[in-house]
């Protein structure tokens, strides 16, 4: 199950790296400089927790910005992708290394039966 969770995070990473592919490239920190103030709000919330490494907070605020895709500019939809992508994995790489805060959120991002 980790493995193809690992996988999928790795393909929806270069998907979102081929998406893209042929843009300029734009620091994540002013892609939002210019968006609604709720998306802009969502997403230092999330940015500030992914570097708290508060894993649950970040992931699902990064997953409520993906969601509103239909709010945001093309170039945002990437970062959030690109964000979503990263921390994921580096919950999945605390998990594998043994981190009981990581194992703990893993569970909560990704429940089992």
């Amino acid at each position: 199950m980790k493995k193809f969770i690992f996988a999928a995070l790795i393909f929806f990473g270069l998907v979102g790296v081929w998406a893209g592919c042929g843009k300029k490239s734009t620091d994540p920190s002013q892609v939002f400089n210019q968006a609604a103030p709720e998306l802009k709000a969502a997403w230092e919330q999330a940015v500030a927790a992914d570097k708290a490494d508060d894993y649950v907070t970040a992931v699902t605020t990064y997953r409520n910005l993906a969601l509103q895709g239909d709010k945001m500019q093309h170039e945002q939809i990437v970062t959030v992708n690109l964000a979503l992508v990263a921390v994921n994995q580096r919950l999945y790489l605390a998990t594998t290394k043994g981190d009981a805060a990581a194992k703990e959120a893993y569970a909560k991002l990704f429940p089992t039966k």
